[in-house]
């Protein structure tokens, strides 16, 4: 189906509608007809038509929900009678000017799909009677039911052979030539043209913990980045099942990654990533309208992280069972996903609610360290450091990522400004006793601590990690164990 065959359908059943209104009028010897679509998503009402034999009237095209008294009706499910003067104030019917020629209002619900999508108002000067006009008011509806469908079954004809030119390209994109962190930043780029109304959450394993690494930069609501995955929430279901898992929220349940998440609303998929049979992440698709999720759509979201489990499997080549392959020998987040992080949150810095915070750590007395200690101890010790500092097991939100040998990057995102501080303080009180190695050697580790505040999105990812490295260089030079602009 052409864009003009589209276009010109759009006209015709616009065309059918006007018909359908004047002869809804005619049948009931209506003053005045007319029809509005009830648009939730920009919280207006929407004329489509109107039909009337008064010569004081005038329709506004768009208005808003609290300004129309059809907002208080916009959630009825039975036809409703009205009278002006008793149920609804006649300066209320502001399509009228100089004066309210009628006293009584019929109002006549349109339900798709278990919502009501429109509504139609029968204006009269005597109550009209609506046993009388049964069989003409479910005809009018029948009517409106199947020119909706009809209208719907041609335009769904063109979108769905675009659409699926749409996901070829996107199944094209994941390419085995790209790196690990590449392939999945694609995938959530491509996974989030799904969702108008939603966005993309990536859960992975670091940290000897689930946590969520990466977003898309778009979604609205989306899960705290650093968020640990609780017992029963759908990320957990997904990794325990290994198969996708789907549900619609109610009353904010079931949570997505975690019980203090900010607002679970709409449906969710959970689609565990899994090479040669282990999970390596969860990708959780949302959005606020659950009637996006079509056994389509759900098919496309799930074959599209095949195909980037396929694409990072060719790029790796054979992965070790016992692998995370988005981590450091140590557990921390590789640079290539903690960067990818750092620069959505740079992103999202001017329009999110929450503070996020980035920086470096490193071990200060580390070259005594290396002289009594030996390699494999210090090895151990790396996986210790990263576990000790991590956010989530302090009861915070954020990532620790892999530099260099002895030197931490950190993401810190809280709704707070004292939780950096609340969390810097934990963190030195822990290194203030000695830290035990597999040997049962114990040894005191000195840290020290830059960090810079991510209030920016005019600001370079790696201008941003210059500055976070400057700070670090700081407070190595001056010897103290906190330094930044935080």
């Amino acid at each position: 189906m052409t864009k003009r065959r589209e276009e010109k359908a759009l006209l015709e059943f616009k065309h059918v509608l006007d018909d359908v209104v004047q002869l809804l009028r005619k049948s009931t010897e209506a003053d005045t007809v007319y029809m509005y679509w009830v648009n939730r998503s920009r919280e207006q009402f929407v004329l489509e038509s109107s039909s009337t034999i008064l010569p004081n009237v005038m329709f506004s095209d768009r208005v808003e929900f609290g300004e129309l008294y059809l907002n208080s009706y916009k959630e009825i499910e039975q036809v409703m009678q009205l009278k002006v003067g008793d149920d609804v104030d006649g300066q209320l019917l502001k399509h009228y000017y100089d004066f309210v020629p009628v006293r009584f209002l019929t109002l006549i619900p349109f339900i798709n799909n278990g919502e009501t999508v429109a509504i139609t108002v029968v204006e009269t000067e005597y109550q009209l009677n609506v046993l009388d006009y049964e069989e003409v008011l479910s005809a009018y509806r029948n009517a409106l039911l199947n020119v909706l469908n009809t209208y719907l079954e041609l335009t769904d004809l063109y979108e769905q052979q675009q659409e699926w030119v749409d996901y070829e390209h996107s199944i094209n994109s994941l390419s085995a030539k790209m790196h690990k962190v590449d392939i999945l930043d694609q995938l959530v780029q491509e996974m989030d043209k799904l969702l108008p109304t939603g966005g993309i959450t990536v859960v992975a394993r670091g940290m000897n913990r689930w946590v969520s690494v990466l977003s898309s930069v778009k979604a609205p609501d989306s899960p705290s980045l650093g968020l640990m995955v609780e017992e029963k929430s759908m990320a957990y279901d997904a990794l325990q099942k290994g198969e996708a898992q789907f549900s619609i929220h109610f009353n904010q349940n079931p949570k997505r990654i975690s019980s203090s998440e900010n607002l679970t609303e709409g449906a969710t998929l959970a689609i565990p990533l899994k090479i040669n049979d282990r999970r390596h992440a969860v990708i959780l698709a949302y959005d606020k309208n659950p009637l996006v999720f079509k056994e389509s759509s759900k098919h496309k979201l799930n074959n599209l992280v095949r195909i980037a489990a396929l694409a990072i499997q060719v790029n790796l080549g054979k992965v070790p069972i016992d692998e995370d392959i988005f981590t450091s020998e140590y557990g921390s987040f590789i640079p290539d996903l903690w960067e990818r992080s750092l620069k959505t949150q740079i992103i999202r810095s001017e329009t999110a609610s929450n503070i996020t915070w980035f920086g470096f750590i490193t071990i200060d007395n580390i070259a005594e360290l290396r002289s009594s200690v030996r390699l494999e101890s210090l090895k151990h010790l790396q996986k210790t450091m990263v576990n000790l500092l991590s956010p989530s097991g302090m009861g915070f939100n954020g990532l620790i990522g892999f530099n260099s040998d002895y030197i931490y990057s950190y993401l810190l995102v809280g709704e707070r400004n004292k939780e950096f501080e609340e969390w810097k303080n934990k963190v030195l009180k822990t290194f203030e006793k000695p830290i035990e190695l597999v040997n049962g050697q114990s040894i005191s580790v000195d840290i020290r601590i830059g960090s810079v505040h991510v209030d920016s999105a005019r600001i370079e990812v790696h201008e941003l990690i210059s500055q976070a490295k400057q700070a670090l260089s700081l407070a190595v030079k001056e010897s103290v164990k906190t330094a930044g602009n935080y």
